[in-house]
């Protein structure tokens, strides 16, 4: 586990505040034996008050762009961060194209975003993407290609965590199939496009990643023991290799690719819990973790800001820290052509 680029951010900060406040409290019953009520209800407003505000983290005015002339495509904006981006940048005038499981609920969704972001329904386009089929991502980018005659934004959002083994339509493991193949096979088709518009792909990944060791991610994906989190943390690594690798390859080339830590959010990747520990985790989350509006942020701000450095990693609105096996530039290499190989194997 590295634990410097962890220590920076506001959940971090929020969290420990949260354990020195209880810490605290104990000792000073230990001390004095009892608190009155009245002091009790004091200090836990002002410590509650105190841990929700660090949790917040940076601010970012989406407001004053203005983007009417750019094409975006975001990746599983059926709710969450995700769902967020795709309103704020409807907003400022973006025709947003959201990918998302099902044709039906794709367009139900859009229509949604678009009432939302008050813009025309023709602003918010939504087509069926399966990031877990790779015949459903080519089919997805195919038609892009044939629609869309430029693409500013490629914002691979979407996700999946997992609490039981399960594979991919191609018998992939679900998380590295689903969380990296399926964004880095979309990216690679959508690639004449991006180069061609000088885009801009935004991958987002976690600090998650930095529980990996320097063991890097085991291909083989073992099925047992099965660790959800470990998985997941496997493919928030690979999607930094992925950035890394691909502003290598075409950085010069106008291609701007960064990637990020959106934060900690309690989003739909937490629907998965078992109810034991459902309720206990969201009143934590909602102590110390960033509202999907503040977690959107991030994602907003790679996609917007001028002050972007392709190759970089992001976190609360800022150039943030990654471990240093997410920067080995040779490891990034290597996870490129394990997925090409990977999907070529599939005859895709």
């Amino acid at each position: 586990m590295y634990w410097k680029p962890l220590l920076s951010q506001p959940e971090t900060k929020s969290l420990l505040f949260l354990i020195l406040s209880v810490l605290v409290f104990s000792l000073g019953s230990l001390i004095l034996h009892s608190f009155s009520p009245s002091i009790f209800f004091v200090y836990t407003l002002i410590c509650g008050y105190i841990t929700r505000k660090l949790a917040d983290g940076r601010p970012f005015i989406i407001s004053t762009y203005s983007i009417s002339s750019k094409v975006i495509i975001v990746t599983g904006a059926t709710s969450g961060i995700g769902r967020v981006a795709a309103v704020e940048l409807a907003r400022i005038g973006a025709k947003v194209i959201v990918g998302i499981r099902g044709q039906e609920r794709a367009e139900k969704i859009a229509k949604l975003i678009a009432r939302e972001a008050k813009v025309s329904q023709e602003r918010i386009i939504g087509y069926h993407l399966d990031l877990s089929d790779l015949s459903v991502v080519k089919t997805f980018a195919e038609h892009i290609l044939q629609t869309e005659h430029e693409l500013s934004i490629l914002l691979n959002n979407a996700a999946t965590i997992q609490y039981s083994h399960s594979l991919t339509a191609q018998g992939f493991e679900i998380h590295f199939g689903t969380n990296h193949l399926g964004q880095f096979y979309l990216t690679q088709l959508l690639l004449p496009l991006l180069i061609k518009s000088k885009a801009r792909v935004v991958n987002l990944s976690s600090m998650a990643h930095c529980s990996i060791d320097d063991k890097g991610i085991d291909y083989a994906f073992p099925s047992s023991p099965f660790h959800s989190f470990h998985l997941y943390s496997q493919s928030k690594l690979a999607n930094i290799w992925h950035t890394v690798e691909l502003n290598r390859r075409y950085g010069d080339r106008g291609l701007t690719v960064v990637s990020l830590h959106p934060g900690t959010i309690m989003t739909e990747l937490s629907r998965e819990l078992p109810k034991i520990f459902a309720y206990p985790v969201k009143l934590l989350f909602y102590l110390v973790a960033k509202t999907e509006y503040q977690g959107a942020l991030t994602s907003l701000y790679c996609c917007l800001s001028d002050h972007i450095v392709s190759g970089q990693f992001y976190a609360d609105v800022h150039p943030a820290l990654s471990s240093p096996l997410a920067n080995d530039k040779q490891l990034a290499k290597e996870c490129w052509e394990f997925s090409e190989k990977a999907i070529k194997g599939k005859n895709m």
